[in-house]
């Protein structure tokens, strides 16, 4: 049974909503004022907190506010409030800003908060599992800038024209260049072979959208020319459009360009090519999909079976999704598969 904290000195209400919530599966707690709420939400972690706007001990910002900033109640940040109002005549905007999740007029009937405090367990649910949603895309993303900033191959990035637009510290290091240096320069600049070994290699991606173990030669800040073996992967948007190319490229050693190991090089351009996925496919319409489903699936929302059935189904895939953000996030040993014949993925499963 879920628990409310009531607070209100007025004590008209309480015999009218005490054993209709209790009828409708809620365990109401009354307190005179905001001390003895306070200490009530100590004590009985409620599901949800209905506080008056005037209190014989505080207002009720007063009481919010010290609700937020005393450290005793941090684990209880997550319960909403609901907010009882003098008729109804107050600047709500405020109160929405400091937090409160709604605002009741008083006087109001049974029926009216029943479904006011139905309606900020729904709405409530839904904003807390968007919150962990982009929680959990936040904590993939920064993992993969982790994992690519801990590379020790080279990652750069460029748009359409060859520009780069991203370089990790292990670019800086290979060719004795900063970020602030190596960024919005075109790439053909560090090619030994200069501009027309760009068009090269633009010409085999149009072809590919893939070109793996290119053996070639960059020059560094000194002048010196560096032999790397690079994998390069063009990049796309939602629509299919090609936005640019990154490249994962190894300083190879000794006077044989054969003498690389590729793998470790092919696992990592499964994992940027995810985040490339997750920051462009997955974070902007997943939310509004899984929340808008979720609050039509409510009781009393959709009747008919077979529509909440299909909203079922919807959900299910939306959080099946999120649980792959999830793994992504707790991935530290990338491994790939095969998809296509000559196309790679990132095996979630598979890694560690």
């Amino acid at each position: 049974m879920k628990k409310i904290v009531y607070i209100d000195n007025d004590k008209r209400y309480r015999k009218k909503i005490d054993g209709v919530l209790v009828d409708n599966g809620y365990r109401c707690l009354f307190y005179d004022n905001g001390k003895e709420g306070l200490e009530g939400i100590l004590k009985e972690n409620p599901n949800l907190v209905i506080v008056n706007y005037s209190l014989p001990d505080f207002s009720a910002e007063e009481f919010y506010t010290h609700f937020l900033t005393d450290f005793k109640y941090q684990s209880f940040k997550h319960i909403p409030f609901i907010l009882l109002t003098n008729n109804g005549k107050l600047n709500r905007s405020k109160y929405y800003g400091l937090g409160f999740s709604a605002c009741l007029g008083k006087p109001y009937s049974v029926k009216e908060l029943i479904e006011f405090v139905e309606d900020v367990f729904v709405s409530h649910q839904i904003k807390m599992e968007e919150t962990q949603f982009w929680t959990t895309i936040h904590e993939a993303k920064d993992f993969l800038e982790r994992v690519v900033e801990s590379s020790i191959d080279s990652i750069i990035t460029t748009d359409r024209k060859g520009i780069i637009t991203y370089c990790n510290h292990a670019s800086e290091e290979m060719l004795g260049y900063s970020f602030e240096e190596l960024v919005e320069k075109r790439v053909s600049r560090f090619l030994a072979d200069g501009p027309s070994e760009l068009l090269n290699i633009s010409a085999l991606l149009r072809k590919r959208k893939k070109l793996p173990n290119y053996k070639t030669i960059v020059i560094d800040k000194k002048g010196k020319r560096i032999p790397i073996n690079l994998s390069i992967s063009t990049m796309q948007d939602g629509s299919g459009k090609v936005i640019g190319a990154i490249g994962i490229s190894k300083e190879i050693e000794g006077k044989n360009f054969s003498e690389y190991d590729s793998y470790a090089s092919d696992r990592l351009v499964a994992v940027v090519e995810t985040a490339v996925a997750v920051n462009h496919e997955v974070n902007n319409p997943l939310v509004p999909i899984l929340g808008n489903a979720q609050y039509l699936l409510h009781e009393g929302k959709i009747e008919d079976e077979d529509c909440r059935k299909r909203l079922k189904a919807i959900i299910k895939n939306a959080l099946r999704i999120r649980d792959i953000t999830q793994k992504l996030a707790n991935i530290t040993h990338p491994v790939t598969k095969e998809y296509l014949k000559g196309t790679r993925m990132l095996d979630i499963d598979g890694s560690t």
